[in-house]
This record gives C-alpha cells, structure tokens and sequence, in this order.
C-alpha cells in the first residue's frame, strides 16, 4: 500500500517558493521589466499577403516561408498591421478575390479583426489615389498573372483592366 504524503509541509509563502528555485523578488521585478520593455509582435503584413515576421531579408534576398509552402516574394512591403496574424497564411491563386492579402483580409473579417493601413492608398501603377485598390500577382514587367510571381501591387480599377 503507497505510504500517504503529508502536504502540509510543503505549503509555504508565494515568496520562500521563489527562494526555493533560486530567485528573489528582486530578481523576479528585473526580469519581468525587461521582458516588459521588449517590442511587441510584429503584427504587420506583407503586400504578398503574409507575415512581415514569416520573411527573411539577406541583403538583396527575400524569402517568405508563411508555411511549408513557400511565397516568392522578391521584397518585403508591410502594407496592412492587423489584429490576429493567423488568417494571413493562405497561398496567392491569382489577383483581387484570389490574392492572399485578399484572402487573409476576408478570413479576417470573419473573426472581427482589425486593419490599419500602413501606406496611403495610391496606385502602383499610375500613382493616384484610389478607394477601389486590388491586390494584384504581376509579372516583372507589370502585366497580369494568375499565380504568384513575387511581384506583387495594389492596383486601381483603371490600372488593373489595363494590365
């Protein structure tokens, strides 16, 4: 039969507790201040449609791993900060409704999230303020693509027919 335990020796202060895994009140305030001081998460979102933290800038080089998949986004462009990350992981299909940014801002809204536009609201191409922008897959040249190219833009009504 288990011998029975008495706990009621080991019931102590919420203070001698930390001294008992080497710490001091003290030490526990200095930490907690700094962690305190380190930046918030980085809750911005790339014109690809996908985390500023799921990119990678090596000088000239930028890579963007949202998942397993990976994004070929040639440039990271924070263009939106939103309230919840997790509905900008999906993969571009093309541009407007089937952009990422697209995808993720919808999938957003779903949950009650928030956006704040980082950027004026200004063509890519023509460089003129619009209210109708679309988040477009472009190719180098600048003409319209179906699948993700890594270059990407947010085009006006007008610029997107164009294209």
């Amino acid at each position: 039969m288990p011998k029975k335990i008495d706990n009621s020796d080991l019931t102590t202060s919420a203070e001698d507790g930390l001294k008992a895994i080497g710490l001091t009140q003290e030490d526990m305030k200095s930490l907690e201040g700094d962690l305190a001081a380190k930046p918030k998460r980085d809750n911005r979102i790339c014109i690809c449609g996908h985390p500023v933290t799921r990119h990678t800038v090596a000088g000239a080089l930028t890579i963007c791993k949202p998942t397993k998949m990976d994004c070929p986004c040639k440039r990271c462009r924070p263009v939106v900060k939103v309230s919840d990350l997790r509905p900008f992981l999906r993969k571009t299909e093309g541009s407007g409704g089937l952009h990422a940014l697209a995808r993720g801002m919808y999938a957003l809204m779903q949950k009650d999230g928030k956006i704040d536009w980082l950027e004026d609201l200004v063509c890519d191409r023509c460089k003129e303020k619009a209210a109708d922008l679309t988040p477009a897959a472009v190719t180098q040249r600048g003409t319209s693509a179906t699948h993700a190219t890594g270059f990407d833009a947010l085009l006006c009504g007008k610029c997107r027919t164009e294209v």
